[in-house]
């Protein structure tokens, strides 16, 4: 008996899904667990396994299809075996773009001159590799025969192409690259981080009579299309915005002890334990000594506060915003909370988070640190009641005993919903939070 392959529902939430490529064709024999198809939602995308063994008998959505959850995209069985009629003449959603519809338009645009090994499996002239992995190494610029794959079938995947040091080009370079089949993963560029541009190329090659000097490039725009990701995290982000009246206070926590000793720590431990591992853990413990920050509107008149921690983290991956939980922050020693969000960061930027590592946030943190930015106003998770904006550690010279010195400061900024808590409330808790940075031992204890 002919047998279904449905859009799968991950989460209470989920409602349809969209199918990014087929990694099998009609006619095809796969076994129980192997991979057929990339699914993207809302939250996050995930590989579609078989649940059995057989000949791939139909493709009900192509590639590019929106479809309502646990609807039939595919049918598997035996050759030859009659598809029952039911769900096959369904009507389809609405198609994503040609860009969608055709992931292999965005990998990379310069091919490859070094020969391909047996790095990665082929298919055809075409190097095995996920779609995902495809959409990346296009982003990157990566070559992907170079990459060593790490699939069980030989294919090349997301993670592997993200641990590739990226490649950059200007238009020109890269078009030149492509007319002359050279691979710009083997170029070093002398532009800012390695950046390639003509001339290094013509260095390299000799080939200055072959590139006409008169050329000019033709600059032009380029429309692309937001990921599903993106394009929900926008209308959450607006909605937010428009319906929480929300204000922001600033903080400036001294961190210097926190360093002194998060660097003797690391120097015990076999993993290294970051700054924001210490601010997950210091947020935990205020919401528990502050629960109205964990609490949330429950209609218009009352609030509901919430039994359990859920730390919600933003994560940036090539996608877009994605905002893993860990569950019961408040619980987890510092080891604990960094191996937790140690996980949940590579998941995210690797598309393996499963839908209810995404669910029941009570609060988040927002880290933008690493990038130098001094202070921001991050926007709010709905229904939670606050976020907490975490800003880069800076030097500042302050009077310590009669004596000028050096101390490390780090911006804290907390947006917080002022339907559920007021400004004093509020300034209570980004100072509890500011207390514990400026005397770590107390988070740990």
């Amino acid at each position: 008996m002919a047998e279904k392959i449905i859009m799968p529902k991950t989460g209470m939430a989920m409602e349809e899904g969209v199918i990014i490529e087929w990694f099998i064709k009609e006619g095809d024999v796969v076994s129980q667990g192997d991979i057929v198809a990339e699914i993207e939602t809302d939250k996050s995308s995930m590989e579609l396994e078989s649940d059995y063994d057989g000949t791939i008998l139909k493709i009900v959505h192509p590639a590019g299809t929106t479809v309502p959850v646990v609807k039939v995209i595919a049918w598997i069985g035996e050759p030859g075996e009659e598809i029952p009629e039911e769900d096959e003449a369904e009507p389809k959603a609405e198609e994503a773009s040609p860009a969608e519809a055709a992931p292999a338009a965005a990998a990379p645009a310069v091919p490859a001159s070094a020969p391909k090994t047996a790095k990665a499996d082929m298919i055809g002239d075409r190097v095995k590799a996920t779609p995902a992995a495809r959409r990346v190494a296009g982003e990157k610029n990566v070559n992907l025969a170079d990459i060593e794959p790490s699939g069980k079938h030989g294919e090349v995947r997301e993670a592997d192409v993200m641990a590739a040091p990226a490649v950059t080009a200007t238009p020109l370079a890269a078009r030149v690259a492509a007319d002359q089949d050279i691979s710009l993963s083997e170029i070093a560029g002398s532009g800012h981080a390695g950046k390639i541009f003509k001339a290094d190329l013509t260095a390299l090659s000799g080939m200055s009579g072959a590139v006409d000097e008169a050329f000019v490039p033709n600059y032009q725009d380029e429309l692309v299309d937001l990921t599903k990701i993106q394009q929900i995290t926008g209308k959450r982000m607006l909605q937010s915005h428009t319906e929480i009246p929300v204000v922001t206070e600033n903080a400036k926590a001294d961190v210097t002890e926190l360093l002194a000793m998060r660097k003797s720590l690391n120097e015990s431990l076999d993993v290294k334990i970051s700054i924001n591992d210490f601010v997950l853990l210091a947020t935990a413990r205020m919401l528990r000594l502050n629960p109205r920050m964990n609490a949330s509107l429950a209609g218009n008149n009352q609030l509901l506060y919430k039994g359990r921690i859920n730390l919600g983290m933003a994560v940036a991956t090539p996608k877009g915003l994605l905002v893993p939980v860990i569950k019961d922050a408040d619980m987890y020693s510092i080891t604990g909370i960094s191996a937790a969000a140690r996980e949940l960061s590579v998941k995210g930027r690797e598309g393996k988070l499963q839908m209810d590592e995404m669910e029941g946030g009570t609060f988040t943190v927002s880290n933008v640190g690493m990038f130098g930015v001094t202070s921001f106003t991050p926007i709010i998770n709905q229904p939670e009641a606050g976020i907490l904006g975490v800003c880069a550690v800076e030097d500042k010279l302050a009077m310590v005993d009669g004596e000028v010195v050096v101390r490390k400061e780090m911006g804290l900024s907390l947006t917080f919903d002022h339907r559920v808590v007021d400004g004093a409330e509020a300034a209570i808790a980004i100072k509890t939070v500011k207390d514990f940075l400026e005397a770590p031992l107390t988070i740990l204890a």
